[in-house]
């Protein structure tokens, strides 16, 4: 008579547990419960079904009490209905001469395996994030490539063209108006051209150097340099405290300074410029502003001024850095271009802010 406690029966047959008895002979005597389904039939051995194969030494230590239990923890696959991980335990009852098996889901591994599925999910997501991150970042690169692109050729071919075409159109007029004055034009126009040749080469040199290179431009000769070329007066105020930003920030000041100082020479018709460069306080350490300002005719910005992208490309070079370029004008009051960009605080500087 095979005895097993009701409360086993009942959650075996409510399929919460599995049990099986096997008789001393190995042979399977009763099953109950879907979780021992993976047992062999009724009265076959029960070392041939995949789990306990080759293990008969180990049942017959069960039962000649060297062994006290086998424990079979984090079965799973044992039979197609059973997908959850298992735990099966071996018993001898030697009161009535037979084994038995207790069949449970195994809670621990079920743990593991919605550990690992969430793992694998956060995992997935991570490599689509990734993915993502690193398309954008291609796409970032690929834009700055392009605004970098358009601006090296506003700064070179279309200003080079722009000059050629003012003296093609004036030797035009002076062929009929003024041919004396032809050779001196065409002489004006090479030089044009020659600078706008070197212009257009300083560009393929900058297309193939990082835009990290640190250069140091010589801010003042360059206003220097438009003084005696455009013969407008230039006044130059650079505040001491603003040098070194100056100087960690000289390329980006150049390239929007020359753009503006082209803007002043082609459109402004101003006869004062003045440069003015200090540091001023910021939401997060410093910032160096710089400030070019004209008495020239002056402009509406509101208006649209298709064809040409100075302005756009004075603003663009200031957001690569983190800064901003805003522009202030109205008709007959001048134009005031104001630069702003952030400077690194010096480490001693930084140290006595926190021990204040």
């Amino acid at each position: 008579m095979i005895n097993l406690s009701a409360d086993l029966l009942a959650a075996a047959e409510a399929n919460v547990i599995g049990l099986a008895v096997i008789g001393a002979d190995r042979s399977i005597q009763r099953k109950i419960g879907r979780l021992v389904e993976w047992l062999p039939a009724i009265g076959v051995d029960c070392c041939e079904c995949m789990l306990l194969v080759g293990m008969e030494a180990e049942l017959a230590a069960l039962a000649s009490g060297r062994r006290d239990t086998i424990a079979l923890a984090g079965v799973r696959g044992a039979s197609p209905d059973i997908t959850q991980p298992m735990t099966a335990v071996v018993l001898w009852n030697g009161a009535q001469l037979h084994y038995f098996v207790i069949a449970m889901p195994d809670f621990a591994g079920r743990q593991v395996e919605t550990l690992l599925g969430s793992e694998r999910r956060a995992r997935r997501l991570m490599e689509q994030q990734l993915e993502a991150a690193s398309a954008e970042v291609r796409f970032a690169s690929l834009a700055r490539t392009r605004l970098r692109l358009a601006r090296d050729l506003h700064d070179t071919l279309v200003h080079s063209i722009v000059a050629l075409l003012t003296q093609i159109r004036l030797i035009r007029h002076y062929l009929s108006a003024d041919p004396a004055r032809v050779a001196d034009s065409l002489a004006t126009a090479e030089d044009a051209a020659a600078s706008g040749l070197s212009r257009a080469r300083e560009a393929i040199d900058r297309l193939r150097t990082s835009d990290d290179l640190k250069l140091d431009p010589d801010v003042e000769g360059l206003l220097s340099d438009f003084a005696a070329r455009s013969g407008v007066r230039v006044s130059i105020q650079i505040d001491e405290e603003a040098r070194a930003g100056l100087r960690d920030c000289g390329l980006t000041v150049q390239r929007i300074l020359s753009e503006a100082l082209r803007n002043v020479q082609a459109h402004a018709q101003a006869r004062r410029v003045s440069f003015h460069a200090f540091e001023a306080p910021a939401v997060v350490g410093r910032k160096l502003v710089v400030e070019i300002r004209d008495d020239g005719h002056g402009f509406d910005p509101a208006l649209p001024h298709p064809g040409h992208f100075g302005l756009i490309g004075m603003a663009e070079f200031a957001e690569l850095v983190g800064g901003s370029c805003a522009v202030e004008s109205a008709p007959g009051q001048g134009t005031l271009v104001r630069i702003s960009l952030p400077v690194a605080v010096p480490p001693a500087a930084s140290a006595g802010v926190l021990a204040d």
